[in-house]
């Protein structure tokens, strides 16, 4: 009998399509054997595909409780021939006069079968993880030198890895605050790797309206936050700087009282370096600044021009549409609670994530060489150093500075890759939303 294949196209290509993934996310294109199908099963309006042998990785040394799942795909169906779809699989499989290569295409709209011609639909998952089999989530446990699960959590947060724990970490609930109203934030350590070093000088800080906010359904959030006021921001007790590679996440309230861009979270005391969400900067005076909705916006140490730009609320780039923020009551979409997380890999290609760990923009990296660059003046450059001195505004800026509650703010100095920055980030939506 001769070889017989399927081919799964769930996406275009792009930079972010991967070579596998635990949850599908990034798994554009998948083609196996037909020979390491396992077996096949119904749900409703679609088949799940199993196959063997079709991971990243042929000898896993596991520990005890976990499993590698089989390498699955789901292919939609019109409702009431899920069965018929099977039988037609097999009789592929078993037929000599069948085509060679059996194809199911998103993108096309293409299928072999008639049962998928309708409205075709992949979802493919290749594990490059084990799971916990209790758990059901996912394990990044280390085989060598084994860590206890605690060594890597910080503020009730597993990184996974000791390379993965921030050097910076702010989580408000720990902040000290003043025993009466208006409940003052009065200092609020840093839990990262630096350690004091990097500590909220509270004297420091401009304004004086940075107050506790309680947990609880009005603000959404499960844990104590601080709020940031009109003319106010917090200071670092001294510069900290990230270059090359990093990831950054917070966790915020959006105060609908003040409109609906988000400004400037973070920055520099020059007012170059700043995030997350900026659309335009005045080239001669790099403070000012304009937010507008469904933006991510960073900007780096020595960068004059405009930042580097990510529109979210499209499919570019295979990353999923996603409206920010969302404070109308009425919207489907609308969330009290955002959890966000930038990573920046060596070459200078932004990533930002949401809550639920999708991708929801993508910022191809800029020439490190370029002559723009060099000088500062290249628009939407991605590269220089990640540069915080101010929680809360860039350049001092309070009159378009940030105004909310802000849950937690940190930074690893290194790239944690794809798969575990969406681990965080569903971690981090766990933890605090209420």
């Amino acid at each position: 009998m001769k070889r017989k294949y399927f081919l799964f196209r769930k996406e275009d290509l792009s930079l972010l399509s991967s070579s596998s993934s635990d949850d599908g996310e990034g798994l554009s294109v998948f083609g196996v054997s037909a020979d390491s199908m396992s077996y096949i099963t119904a749900i409703q309006g679609g088949v799940v595909m199993y196959f063997n042998n079709a991971t990243p990785f042929e000898d896993n040394q596991l520990t005890d409780g976990e499993s590698f799942e089989k390498t699955k795909v789901v292919v939609n169906c019109e409702d009431g021939k899920e069965v018929d779809l099977i039988e037609s699989v097999m009789n592929f499989l078993s037929s000599d006069s069948s085509p060679a290569i059996m194809r199911f295409d998103s993108v096309d709209q293409a299928s072999s079968l008639k049962e998928v011609r309708t409205s075709v639909s992949v979802a493919a998952e290749i594990k490059s993880h084990p799971i916990n089999r209790v758990t059901k989530e996912v394990s990044f446990q280390l085989d060598n030198g084994f860590t206890a699960a605690t060594g890597n959590v910080v503020n009730d947060i597993n990184f996974l890895s000791s390379d993965n724990k921030p050097e910076i970490d702010y989580e408000f609930e720990a902040g000290t605050y003043n025993g009466s109203s208006p409940f003052n934030l009065t200092a609020m350590t840093n839990a990262g790797t630096l350690g004091s070093t990097y500590d909220i000088d509270i004297s420091s800080s401009v304004g004086g309206a940075y107050t506790k906010a309680d947990s609880g359904s009005t603000y959404g959030l499960s844990k104590t936050s601080v709020f940031i006021g009109l003319n106010s921001f917090l200071k670092t007790a001294n510069t900290y700087t990230a270059s090359d590679d990093y990831t950054l996440y917070t966790v915020i309230n959006v105060d609908a009282l003040y409109g609906l861009p988000v400004p400037p979270l973070y920055g520099s005391d020059s007012g170059e370096s700043l995030g997350l969400s900026v659309i335009d900067v005045t080239p001669t005076s790099p403070i000012k600044t304009n937010s507008r909705v469904n933006t991510i916006g960073i900007r780096h140490e020595g960068k004059l021009s405009t930042p580097a730009i990510g529109e979210t609320n499209n499919d570019s780039d295979n990353t999923t549409p996603y409206r920010f923020p969302v404070t109308d009551l009425n919207q489907d979409d609308y969330q009290k609670v955002y959890v966000l997380l930038i990573r920046r890999n060596s070459d200078g290609d932004i990533t930002a994530y949401n809550a639920l760990g999708q991708r929801i923009t993508f910022i191809k990296g800029t020439d490190k060489t370029d002559k723009s660059s060099k000088l500062g003046t290249l628009p939407g450059d991605t590269n220089g150093d990640l540069v915080i001195d101010q929680i809360g505004s860039a350049g001092s800026n309070v009159t378009d500075s940030f105004k909310g509650r802000l849950a937690r703010f940190g930074v690893i100095n290194r790239d944690v890759g794809d798969e575990v920055a969406r681990n965080l980030a569903k971690q981090l939506n766990t933890l605090y939303k209420f």
